[in-house]
């Protein structure tokens, strides 16, 4: 895959992207770079004032939206007529866990919506991110993309279901689509999410020096800083050819202790109290095999976990850490 395509790196003034879910974590830190690319941003949230869009409300359209609501998303892509979709936006795992029907609604079929909407409007790329959430317990580690797909949660199900349909799109009408599944997302503004719990909160607390206990130092993950999977988003984006549409995208394994152990050389005071014994709490595989995505795309983080943690807790202390 050549990710060098003309008009997608080359600053352009041709590109109007929609970003679904621009109020949420990622596309925090997305929208900036697709800023920085010359791109004209759509951004597409339910969320009257989103945080995460502060600073940068007047360099962007932004749509006050539901992503359940198939009016309101016909009615943006008719209105704006982007060129690109990045479709970030869904409900996560409790929630859909709590209403199945509401999760399907808004995870499954907002994508349907907007992969019509973008087939006839001609979009020439569409993206969404997916998740590990389609893989279940039972997968052999470290998860191959095409490993089977067994997911332990609705909002697994509502994922593999849009997987299922982007390929679909892609195969019957041309559409070029492609997905993203990450690991454990983190990063300094993330407070939602399963993974959310032991990582981005953890170092939260760290980083504000508040007294942490930890109930399961031993439960090892694949960690992949914000930044690195903004970095894998522009990059599928980018590429001229997928040798296929959906890949996994990791960033390294490590347990929590391993996190906390580093976090703590950086930050010797930390007041943190690990409590032996206890059991895993992420119903996902902990490994993921993204060999694929490296080899045809050049992928590679930016970030080793011992550089992110710096950050995060630089970012979030507010202050340089010295260690």
């Amino acid at each position: 895959m050549n990710t060098s395509e003309q008009g997608f790196q080359n600053k352009t003034s041709s590109v109007k992207v929609l970003v679904t879910g621009a109020g949420g974590f990622i596309a925090s830190y997305l929208i900036p770079e697709l800023l920085d690319l010359g791109a004209e941003v759509v951004a597409f949230d339910i969320a009257k004032n989103p945080a995460g869009l502060e600073g940068i409300r007047d360099r962007i359209i932004y749509v006050r939206g539901d992503l359940a609501s198939p009016a309101d998303l016909y009615r943006t892509m008719m209105t704006y007529r982007p060129t690109e979709v990045f479709h970030l936006g869904s409900i996560l795992a409790g929630p859909c866990d709590d209403n199945p029907i509401q999760g399907f609604k808004i995870n499954f079929e907002s994508t349907m919506t907007l992969l019509d909407a973008s087939r006839a409007l001609n979009v020439r790329r569409f993206v969404m991110i997916s998740s590990i959430a389609v893989f279940g317990k039972d997968a052999v580690e470290p998860v191959q993309d095409e490993a089977v797909k067994n997911p332990a949660n609705v909002y697994g199900q509502t994922k593999l279901a849009s997987e299922h349909m982007l390929l679909w799109y892609a195969r019957q009408h041309g559409l070029d689509t492609r997905a993203l599944r990450f690991a454990w997302v983190f990063g300094p503004g993330r407070k939602t999410g399963i993974t959310a719990l032991y990582s981005s909160l953890l170092l939260d607390a760290i980083a504000n020096d508040e007294s942490l206990e930890v109930t399961n130092p031993d439960e090892t993950g694949d960690w992949l800083y914000v930044k690195d999977a903004v970095k894998a988003i522009l990059t599928v984006w980018q590429a001229k050819e997928p040798g296929q549409r959906i890949y996994n995208v990791a960033g390294g394994v490590h347990s929590i202790r391993d996190v906390i152990e580093i976090a703590k050389q950086i930050k010797p005071g930390a007041r943190i109290t690990l409590r032996e014994g206890g059991a895993a709490a992420s119903p996902y595989p902990s490994a993921y095999d993204d060999q694929v995505f490296r080899k045809e795309t050049g992928f590679k983080p930016d970030y080793t976990i011992e550089k992110a943690v710096r950050e995060h807790l630089e970012i979030v202390s507010g202050k340089k850490v010295v260690s």
